[in-house]
């Protein structure tokens, strides 16, 4: 692999230059489906744009209260604020999802999965998922769908600015401040966040009354420059540390649990871009990203164990602009490494720990009258487990201007991880990847203030990796499918802003005709939000159907009860400056579990101060 990292650098400094596409993106651009810039009207992936104002209002306390049950998305965290979550999209695993930064990815090089829990909403300017399989765009990973996070960014001219306060429930506060300030050719953008608190009991065996708490503090900067109309650069950071208490660990060498667990560490990433305008109709764009993420375990007061996970990647893109539809070539190459060190006398070192990706993708898209066709193929060599070929293509017919059928077929892959290839405990060298196949359909309509679709998919999953419940040693064994529909729409007139999503799906495991744990069948959201004058009223509704589980005593299994919940908000925007606000979340004080023997928040009451400038 050696020889084809230097044919790459080698081909990037040859090329000259490009900025990623995300800066050129307007206010009804989707850019994740198909790694380009396309309305989101045309993308024929069933997708969710989420931006600042959306997020403003929402007054949501974390990404994962942001995200839990919009179409397609379940999220399931063991404990409060900063404690370890996992994203189901679309009845997948929940290492089957790509998530990025900027356009660099976040999940871990070890369990394959992202932390949510660690991104803060306070450095987030806008956030889109497309749903379905990504990778034929992606690679690896990307079985579920694809979720792109956006820093915070200024738009318009001069300066503009922000500071908000607030203090809740369980002592918690938080504090952040925002900055964006430039002319057309350059900007700088820089956001401070943090956040702490008492949190609330982790789980329900332990009767001790104590609560697990948390803190993180972080910082996000940005800076573009303009150099003419053909060449602009930019790069982007964040930085999240964070501490956070939980129950149920157990010391070195011990056999029974204590509830003095601590995580701390840190998530970080970096990215660079450029982007040269070649010719009118041939845009030539180079990327570059690192992504670091560092987890220190504290049981008992003693450090248990340190592990980093780290990456590098780069990426080269042309992109041809025609007269109905647009080509992309493209090659990147990423590497990932870990770093791991451990008190268990029962955990060996990583037999190997790095892995060389490089992929080479072309994609297409085209419209023809009131037909639109798009296309993708892509070629991976991984270093570890071998070669991959994946790809995509999809058909839409415009019924009428507010209108479309369409359908897709695609297929992914995830490579193996490497704790489960070469890890310090039960490790399997021969695993295969782990492969799906998804069809799906849908009707699209938008007119007048509404907007609506209806998805329905069928994902085959084939080779997932399972674990030998008395060695715990991992093997493909395990086969999937997924069906399922999704309903999203929404409703905009006046003041009132309505939006909802519902789920259903069938995800069963076909070796065993269960359905796969932590999974409902039926789940859904409902947003409700109105302005009048200077004030704004909201509520938010999640529910889900009850889950699979694993007994939190036993181990064997049990099934979690569906459950409701209920979030009310309100803002006063007092002068053109100063905004006061307020929410309710849970505001029913429901008792329910996301993941069986873990405590979830009870009624939480916020209220804060925004200055803007």
């Amino acid at each position: 692999m050696l020889h084809k990292k230097n044919l790459l650098w080698l081909a990037l400094v040859v090329a000259g230059g490009a900025q990623a596409q995300g800066d050129q993106r307007l206010s009804d651009l989707q850019v994740t489906a198909n790694r380009l810039p396309q309305s989101q009207s045309d993308v024929l992936a069933s997708t969710t744009v989420i931006d600042r104002d959306d997020i403003e209002r929402s007054q949501a306390g974390s990404i994962i209260d942001l995200l839990q049950g919009r179409a397609g998305i379940e999220i399931a965290q063991s404990g409060p604020p900063g404690t370890l979550s996992s994203l189901f999209m679309r009845g997948t695993e929940s290492d089957h999802s790509l998530v990025l930064v900027d356009g660099v990815r976040i999940n871990s090089a070890t369990s394959g999965g992202a932390s949510l829990e660690m991104l803060p909403l306070e450095a987030i300017e806008r956030i889109e998922i497309v749903r379905g399989p990504r990778a034929a765009a992606y690679g690896a990973d990307a079985i579920g769908g694809v979720i792109q996070v956006f820093t915070r960014r200024g738009a318009a001219t001069g300066t503009q600015g922000g500071l908000k306060v607030s203090a809740g429930s369980d002592s918690t506060q938080r504090q952040s401040a925002w900055v964006a300030t430039g002319d057309d050719d350059t900007r700088l953008n820089a956001s401070l966040f943090h956040r702490d608190g008492d949190g609330f009991n982790a789980t329900q065996a332990d009767d001790s009354g104590e609560r697990d708490g948390f803190e993180r503090a972080g910082a996000q900067l940005g800076l573009s420059h303009r150099f003419n109309d053909d060449v602009e650069v930019s790069v982007n950071a964040l930085r999240q540390n964070f501490e956070g208490e939980y129950d149920n660990c157990y010391p070195a060498g011990a056999f029974t649990p204590t509830q003095d667990c601590v995580t701390k560490g840190y998530l970080q990433s970096f990215g660079g871009q450029l982007d040269v305008q070649l010719q009118p109709d041939w845009q030539m764009s180079i990327t570059a990203g690192h992504f670091d993420e560092q987890r220190e375990e504290r049981y008992a007061g003693e450090r248990q164990s340190l592990i980093e996970s780290h990456r590098d990647e780069v990426g080269l893109q042309h992109r041809f602009t025609r007269d109905n539809g647009v080509d992309v070539l493209g090659i990147d190459y990423r590497h990932d490494s870990v770093d791991f060190d451990s008190a268990s006398p029962y955990a060996g070192d990583y037999v190997r720990d790095s892995r060389e990706n490089i992929g080479i993708y072309a994609m297409m898209q085209r419209t023809y009258g009131a037909h639109e066709v798009s296309g993708s193929l892509r070629h991976d060599d991984d270093s570890l487990f071998g070669d991959e070929t994946t790809g995509s293509l999809g058909y839409a017919y415009r019924l009428t201007p507010y209108q479309r059928l369409g359908a897709s077929v695609s297929t992914a892959y995830k490579a193996p991880n490497l704790i489960d290839l070469y890890g310090p405990y039960g490790t399997n060298p021969d695993l295969d990847a782990e492969t799906a196949e998804n069809l799906e359909a849908f009707w699209a309509y938008e007119r007048d203030g509404w907007q609506g679709r209806v998805t329905v998919f069928d994902n085959r999953i084939d080779d997932l990796i399972g674990y030998d419940p008395m060695t715990s040693i991992p093997y493909n064994v395990d086969e999937a499918r997924i069906r399922g529909v999704e309903l999203s729409g929404g409703w905009q007139s006046g003041g009132l802003t309505l939006n909802a999503s519902l789920t259903h799906q069938n995800p069963e495991d076909r070796q065993t005709g269960e359905r796969l744990q932590r999974r409902a069948r039926t789940f859904g959201r409902l947003d409700a939000d109105y302005a009048v004058a200077d004030w704004t009223f909201g509520a938010t509704l999640r529910a889900a159907g009850d889950r699979h589980d694993s007994d939190f005593v036993t181990y064997g299994d049990t099934t979690v009860a569906g459950y409701g919940v209920v979030d009310l908000r309100t803002a006063w925007q007092v002068t053109s400056m100063i905004e006061l606000s307020a929410k309710v979340e849970n505001a029913f004080d429901k008792e329910y579990q996301l993941i069986d023997g873990y405590n979830t928040q009870d009624r939480y009451v916020e209220g804060g101060v925004t200055l803007r400038f």
